[in-house]
């Protein structure tokens, strides 16, 4: 494996403004990855106030990762999770705190209006979001946001992106260059998910194109052929939904060697059988906490909601999954 460094990038001069409201999935379908730190200066003291005392509100006290994603109708900013140290921590409501008042303090505290966002895409700078409305809150009791984003025109296709608060946002140079799903690619992808079928005894697909339902050349790994990242189901879809009784998940993310082509490097194989849905699917990578390697974030996709786990790799470039939130479905 390589080294695992920085991604940089520094957003281009010319800008795309695209209007975006408005949001159908109240399940984190789609949102923007952010860092949140603590609240700015005139926040800092109501803040306070209000997780001191017997019955604490369980607000983030540090920074807070987004995930911002565009729809049809517009775009959703999702706080994911808080940084804690080379993890994360996960955001919900604490049991025995009125609803009302968590996502009252967490909007004013964390997603005022017109609080501004930076957008990263595959390690580099590439736009900003501000907020302009509420967004659905979360099984958790986790509001989120819906705003207006502004992007590079290199990333004027793409949908999801990876936030932080404006003047938290890691110190990245170089400008956005989104690496090209190219032959081997798509020759590889098919053969890695076969080997990781029958490895762990799972029936195989009656068509391997149709049973790919994301495919994504990234970057996290400095020089050399892009990586990739992809998820085949089969009797599922990419999305919150009951699946059927005998689906399964693969998920991996692969490098590629001269002498061997692409061999993943994290995987996830999910027996719905077993364990029932888990069908996750990259979002991106960023080095978000500023220390040792690169962070994927990956979001997960379950029947009846979705969530959050981060994979990172360390020293010895290793990756490993370092954190994953917990659906809620309603709890509370």
């Amino acid at each position: 494996m390589r080294d695992f460094p920085t991604r940089s990038a520094r957003a281009a001069a010319l800008l795309i403004l695209t209007a975006l409201s408005g949001c159908d999935n109240v399940q984190w379908g789609g949102a923007s990855v952010q860092r949140v730190p603590p609240p700015p200066a005139s926040d800092v003291a109501e803040v306070a106030a209000v997780t001191e005392g017997p019955t604490s509100l369980g607000l983030p006290t540090g920074s807070v990762l987004f995930h911002v994603v565009r729809t049809a109708n517009g775009a959703q900013i999702v706080p994911v999770a808080e940084i804690s140290g080379d993890s994360l921590r996960t955001l919900r409501r604490p049991p025995g705190v009125s609803p009302e008042a968590y996502e009252q303090r967490f909007r004013r505290a964390v997603l005022e209006p017109n609080s501004q966002f930076v957008l990263f895409r595959r390690g580099a700078q590439v736009g900003t979001a501000t907020v302009q409305a509420n967004g659905p809150v979360s099984t958790c009791g986790v509001p989120s946001a819906l705003g207006l984003v502004t992007t590079v025109a290199a990333a004027a296709a793409e949908r999801e992106f990876i936030a932080f608060r404006k003047g938290l946002e890691p110190n990245v140079i170089g400008e956005y260059s989104p690496p090209q799903v190219a032959g081997p690619i798509r020759r590889y992808g098919p053969l890695i998910a076969e080997r990781l079928v029958l490895q762990n005894g799972l029936p195989r697909p009656r068509s391997w194109p149709g049973a790919q339902r994301d495919l994504q050349a990234v970057d996290p790994v400095r020089g050399g052929q892009p990586e990739m990242a992809s998820t085949f189901l089969v009797g599922d879809q990419l999305a919150v939904g009951p699946p059927e009784q005998d689906g399964w998940s693969v998920f991996f993310v692969a490098s590629y060697e001269q002498r061997t082509g692409y061999n993943p490097f994290y995987t996830e194989v999910t027996d719905y059988r077993k364990v029932g849905k888990r069908a996750p699917k990259l979002v991106d990578h960023l080095n978000w906490n500023r220390a040792g390697g690169a962070d994927m974030l990956v979001q997960i996709f379950g029947a009846r909601d979705s969530w959050y786990e981060a994979v990172s790799s360390d020293r010895g470039g290793r990756w490993t999954k370092v954190w994953e939130g917990t659906p809620c479905r309603g709890e509370g």
